[in-house]
């Protein structure tokens, strides 16, 4: 009859739905350890010209509002102070968008994730804050390791935790400094502080 159609059409959209989430899970995960792959061999080169980071964090807040809202968490931009960096633009994109995504994901519905950036004693600093589920103490010296997830809550979630170890690697190829601090159940905070520029903009690394 129509309802028992229905329903089988209804069961069949939804088992599309979970081949389409999969899909894209495991295409996400590729691409992380293509990109780590590309990281070991040195093959990725990076284009350095004078950029703004609170331009390109404010533009990758953006593209990241919508899976926020998707989970129910709350995005907001806070402090954006003028912080003209030396750096490949499309790496720096890549590097926030993985500290974005990733606080998103291990905050609950509810929950807010926070993008600054200043300039502090002349350098650039990007932090990304997050009320999320947190990381616990012992887990805090292996969070920038590959596949590291730690806690339940963490090995749960989606991805393999390749996530910080690219947003370290991009850090240290812009001879940034990334920090992480962290509390269970109240959050973690993330701090990428750039090097001062220099009076003349780099052209090539």
């Amino acid at each position: 009859d129509f309802f028992a159609f229905y329903r089988s059409l209804q069961a069949y959209q939804d088992a599309l739905g979970v081949v389409e989430r999969e899909s894209e899970r495991l295409s996400s995960i590729v691409d992380d350890l293509l990109t780590l792959a590309r990281a070991d061999a040195g093959e990725r080169t990076v284009r350095r010209q004078r950029v703004f980071l609170d331009d390109i964090a404010l533009d990758t807040a953006d593209a990241a509002r919508a899976l926020a809202v998707a989970k129910g968490v709350g995005l907001d931009v806070g402090t954006f102070e003028e912080a003209p960096i030396d750096a490949d633009p499309a790496l720096i994109h890549q590097l926030i968008m993985n500290l974005v995504q990733n606080a998103i994901k291990f905050t609950p519905a509810g929950g807010e994730v926070r993008v600054d950036v200043e300039s502090r004693d002349g350098h650039p600093v990007l932090v990304v804050a997050d009320t999320g589920v947190g990381i616990a103490p012992e887990h805090l010296p292996h969070v920038f390791d590959r596949f590291f997830r730690g806690d339940p809550a963490r090995v749960r979630s989606e991805g393999a935790g390749l996530g910080l170890s690219i947003a370290r690697w991009i850090a240290d190829l812009h001879h940034a400094e990334i920090t992480l601090d962290s509390t269970p159940g109240a959050g973690t905070r993330v701090e990428v502080k750039f090097p001062r520029m220099q009076k003349a903009p780099v052209s090539s690394a």
